[in-house]
């Protein structure tokens, strides 16, 4: 048995608040031997489109993306809060992918540069530096990055989520994460090595809010000790974490229901993982006229049931202190091989302005509906007032006058 190294592929679909990954036809692996599988084809590959950025030292980037919907679900609007926390003393300059029309300060240092669309942040650090900044992006392009495609069926809403009259309006949430990939297989894994890499997988799937999913050579080794080879067709993706509230507010009535939702005044709350390539539907009965209010939390995520070890044993160190069977072996590291390719998928909006910075961070997504434009305010008519008009116009006659008389003196 030799050291050999994983390739990043996707789990099968995970059911919406449901069990684990589909099972996986794999070939029969031919004579043992080592695997030279290439690890994380997908994180290489988009790291060769990003722009190389040059830090001092590790540095925590924590996005918020804000997605504001239309009254169809469409994004209307793409804005990013980025805080980026630079340690080292030297200089910084960050290359992000873009594109971005505009930038803006959030705090005492400048924003980035976003010429061309590019964002580059640039700049020398003394030991520490905080940058902030809000970035607006264009909502055409980032439709088809963003991993939660939103869309409203029924009762027509106006801007703003506003419910013109009683009806039924349908909100539905897509998992959009699924691509085609090739999963690698073995006939037989080290069981410590294995073990080990998937307990780092499950403590990182019981935090809901802590950093970015672990992947290859982040968090998770980026090989382990197998004999035998094999590949399989199968899906990249990554499962959503959704949670906040579905609401009727602003004098609107009614119910809403759906999976994973727990009734509040006025609404639900919602809380669940979606599944790739699937869809969770709620519907919101409306009783009277006023405002549908969408605030949900979006976070890419690993199923922390997927990841509980067999057999009743409390880690997964545990399960291979007991000495498994190649069997066992062999479904542990298909499991370990899952779990690197949702993170190597989750790469893809997580960072979501995609920068190849040492350190970690968080992003997470808001889905609103997009707020109304505030009309700008209309000033009183004028009425003509003859007594001041005609002083007005004896004033304008003097000064007239009197810069002739500078312009000829000069």
């Amino acid at each position: 048995m030799r050291t050999t190294t994983l390739a990043a592929v996707a789990s099968g679909a995970l059911r919406w608040l449901a069990g684990p990954a589909d099972a996986l036809e794999r070939p029969s692996p031919a004579e043992p031997r080592a695997q030279d599988l290439a690890l994380l084809r997908e994180v290489r590959a988009r790291a060769d489109r990003v722009l190389v950025s040059n830090v001092p030292g590790p540095v925590v980037n924590d996005e918020l993306v804000l997605v504001g919907l239309s009254g169809s679900g469409s994004p209307e609007r793409v804005l990013i809060e980025q805080r980026l926390s630079l340690t080292g003393t030297g200089d910084y300059n960050v290359r992000e992918r873009g594109p971005a029309r505009a930038s803006e300060a959030l705090g005492d240092e400048p924003p980035p540069v976003t010429k061309f669309g590019a964002v580059v942040w640039q700049g020398f650090s003394p030991g520490a530096r905080e940058l902030a900044a809000r970035l607006t992006l264009d909502p055409a392009i980032e439709a088809a990055r963003l991993p939660l495609e939103v869309t409203v069926s029924g009762t027509p809403l106006s801007p703003g989520g506003l419910v013109p009259a009683a009806g039924q309006v349908v909100l539905r949430l897509t998992n959009r994460t699924a691509q085609p990939t090739t999963l690698p297989t073995a006939a037989d894994a080290d069981a410590t090595a294995v073990a080990q890499a998937l307990d780092v997988a499950r403590a990182a799937a019981q935090a809901p809010a802590g950093p970015r999913l672990p992947a290859a050579g982040s968090g998770l080794p980026t090989d382990v000790p197998t004999t035998g080879d094999g590949q399989v067709a199968a899906q990249s993706s990554v499962p959503l974490r959704v949670t906040g509230t579905v609401r009727l507010v602003d004098g609107a009535t009614g119910t809403v229901g759906g999976p994973a939702t727990t009734a509040v005044p006025g609404g639900a709350e919602v809380a669940g993982t979606l599944a790739p390539g699937t869809t969770a539907e709620f519907v919101v009965d409306v009783t009277t006229a006023g405002r549908l209010d969408l605030d949900l939390t979006v976070i890419p995520a690993l199923d922390p049931r997927s990841l509980v070890p067999p057999e009743g044993a409390a880690t997964w160190a545990a399960w291979a202190a007991a000495g498994p069977d190649q069997a066992a072996r062999r479904a542990a590291l298909d499991l370990l091989v899952a779990t690197a390719a949702i993170g190597a998928r989750a790469t893809s909006s997580s960072p979501y302005l995609g920068a190849d910075l040492p350190g970690t961070g968080t992003t997470r997504f808001l889905y609103s509906f997009a707020a109304l434009e505030r009309a700008p305010a209309v000033a009183a008519a004028l009425e003509p007032r003859p007594l001041p008009i005609a002083l007005a116009g004896m004033a304008l006659l003097a000064l007239g006058g009197g810069a002739v008389r500078l312009w000829q003196r000069s």
